[in-house]
């Protein structure tokens, strides 16, 4: 048995899972990552960051057959790019749960329709692939829609959860495996975009790698640096419609 002090720990890689609206930010983000950045296209919006030179982007080589596509293009990654690359991003995992789903519909004998094994099959690869991710030992970043439900506590209290749109019955796997999840909102007093780091009965979140509540999107990735503690209670859930960014 191999035992370890805790003083002796250094750093982990971080894996980090960041969702809103679309059109509010999430992949304009990605621009804040120190180093340079592989980006993966899902959804097809990483014209956004033209003219970021740090920012390296592929997309998938089948992008009909995302299944056996995705598994080895990552693995590529792994095997020829890593060492090139501070970090590692998939944008976004919600459609990549909608494209992995199509696959299975057209596949299946359902008329286009998944079956209910399909849906779990999804499960299993999208943790895996998370899983594979995290292997790498490079920061990570996933991105992911928001979408809402409506929760009764304990208390007979109801609230309208946000959290990322990755399947339910793997969410909380899925932010077990994230040292950091962020809500991306508007700020309804100054405007300004930030990230809730910090979880409340209506907001999936989380933060294990410093102290901060919440912080503007140029900082997300200043971790224990000034930031705005008090974003995340300024930052409604309010959406500018006119935005496109991703």
């Amino acid at each position: 048995m191999e035992i370890k002090n805790a003083a002796e720990l250094t750093k982990p890689s971080a894996l980090r899972i960041i969702y809103g609206n679309p059109g509010l930010g999430k992949t304009t983000t990605i621009k804040y990552m120190p180093g340079l950045t592989l980006l993966i296209d899902i959804d097809g919006t990483s014209s956004v960051l033209k003219g970021c030179s740090n920012i390296d982007i592929t997309t998938l080589p089948d992008k009909e057959n995302p299944r056996e596509s995705l598994p080895k293009l990552l693995k590529d990654i792994k095997d020829n790019y890593i060492d090139k690359y501070d970090n590692i991003v998939l944008d976004n995992i919600s459609e990549l749960e909608n494209a992995v789903l199509t696959e299975y519909g057209k596949k299946g004998n359902n008329n286009g329709v998944p079956g209910i094994q399909n849906y779990q099959q999804l499960q299993f690869f999208e943790l895996d692939t998370i899983r594979y991710l995290k292997s790498m030992n490079k920061n990570a970043l996933i991105t992911a829609w928001e979408t809402t439900d409506e929760y009764t506590a304990e208390n007979g209290q109801s609230f309208t959860r946000a959290y990322p749109q990755i399947r339910k019955p793997i969410l909380t796997n899925v932010m077990g495996l994230a040292l950091q999840v962020g809500r991306l909102t508007i700020s309804p007093k100054s405007g300004e975009r930030g990230f809730q780091l910090m979880p409340t009965d209506s907001v999936f979140a989380k933060n294990q790698l410093d102290s901060r509540k919440g912080c503007l999107q140029a900082d997300l990735f200043n971790e224990g640096g000034e930031s705005d503690a008090n974003t995340s209670q300024e930052t409604g859930t309010s959406r500018n419609d006119g935005d496109k960014n991703s």
